[in-house]
């Protein structure tokens, strides 16, 4: 008799675990967080005008330094050459393709340079 009562107790204690567990997991709230923080939205530029006829334009063809991109403004370049004979194409190299894009002094050169720009980029 004694053994039953100790099975019975003893379900009865994890009867009611299940029971207190199911509650107290009830209660529970979770707040979810996003890692990456707030993230401004980046400052949007409209789109740069278009610089009407090429001819006697000075155009400036900057290869980026990768594989492939002085191949694309070669082929760009005979191009314009055939197309805007008045116009003047010009290869502008980047310091190093593994530079990054915003270099201070190097862009306000580049500016001077010529009329209308074209960005070419390899691989």
């Amino acid at each position: 008799m004694k053994r039953n009562t100790n099975w019975l107790l003893g379900a009865a204690l994890f009867v009611g675990g299940l029971f207190s567990a199911a509650t107290a997991s009830a209660q529970v709230t979770l707040e979810v967080m996003n890692p990456r923080g707030e993230i401004p939205p980046p400052k949007t530029l409209g789109i740069s005008p278009r610089g009407g006829s090429l001819d006697g334009k000075k155009i400036v063809l900057i290869d980026n330094g990768k594989f492939g991109a002085s191949n694309f403004l070669d082929a760009l370049a005979d191009l314009f050459k055939e197309k805007y004979p008045k116009a003047i194409v010009v290869m502008y190299p980047k310091p190093a393709a593994q530079t990054i894009t915003d270099l201070p002094k190097w862009y306000p050169t580049v500016k001077q340079q010529g009329d209308l720009f074209v960005f070419g980029v390899g691989d």
